[in-house]
């Protein structure tokens, strides 16, 4: 997400400003985390839910209290983010493996153990088109018979009219989510001078890449999941979820 003088990466400094302002930029983020925590409820059996860009850990932290039979293996590019979930999910020693790692590159995309889900909030954006579609090629891979890849993201309008739309709806949520919490406009405030509203404010510093919502419900089937579907959409922002065959046999 863009700031006022954007980084040419996410830098430390985004990530403090993440810590600080996401519940008042991230569009029903408490509805958000709920989606992709039922979804996860499909996973009877034991196994590993593995997360793409896991911050401070407050999606693992539900996952993990809901779900004991679910050991989680959580990725992050951030030492600050990193350090902020190693003391969130300390309750859940035995259950957590945390480390570092660039979404972009392959190595991770290796690791030996099949998921039975692979999530992601607000990261595969930073990707291109063709960024995407290898990364859901991988995941796929990655991935156990039945296993779920859960996605909530931002994603590209696709006119000039549903860029307005997005950039005034994702106002207006940072706007009601300021009163909300605080009874003032403090946050709204430092949204809007930092430009964090991509659908308004363009990135000159090309970091954020979302893509179609179409196109990536379409690149998820070219890559072999079925049951692809959308379950949230509100501001520009979407949880849209697919399964390594079908989640019923």
């Amino acid at each position: 997400m863009s700031t006022g003088t954007p980084p040419s990466h996410w830098d430390e400094g985004t990530s403090q400003a993440y810590l600080d302002y996401g519940k008042y930029f991230i569009p029903a983020r408490e509805q958000q985390m709920k989606i992709m925590v039922v979804l996860l409820g499909a996973i009877s059996q034991p196994g590993q839910v593995l997360e793409l860009c896991c911050g401070e850990g407050l999606l693992a932290e539900q996952i993990l209290q809901a779900y004991p039979h679910l050991h989680y293996h959580g990725l992050d590019g951030s030492p600050l983010m990193l350090t902020k979930a190693v003391q969130r999910l300390s309750p859940f020693t035995g259950r957590v493996q945390l480390e570092a790692f660039d979404l972009v590159e392959n190595t991770w995309r290796k690791l030996d153990s099949p998921f039975q889900a692979v999530i992601s909030s607000l990261a595969i954006h930073h990707l291109d088109g063709a960024g995407k579609q290898k990364l859901f090629s991988d995941v796929y891979t990655m991935l156990d018979q039945g296993g779920a890849f859960i996605i909530a993201d931002m994603v590209e309008p696709a006119s000039d009219a549903g860029r307005r739309l997005a950039a005034d709806a994702w106002d207006e949520v940072v706007y009601q989510r300021s009163m909300q919490l605080d009874g003032n406009l403090a946050g709204l405030d430092f949204f809007q001078e930092q430009q964090w509203n991509t659908y308004r404010y363009p990135d000159p510093e090309d970091i954020d890449h979302p893509s179609p919502l179409f196109d990536q419900l379409r690149w998820l089937e070219q890559a072999g999941f079925v049951d692809v579907e959308v379950h949230f959409f509100l501001a520009g922002h979407a949880v849209f979820s697919a399964w390594k065959l079908s989640k019923l046999g």
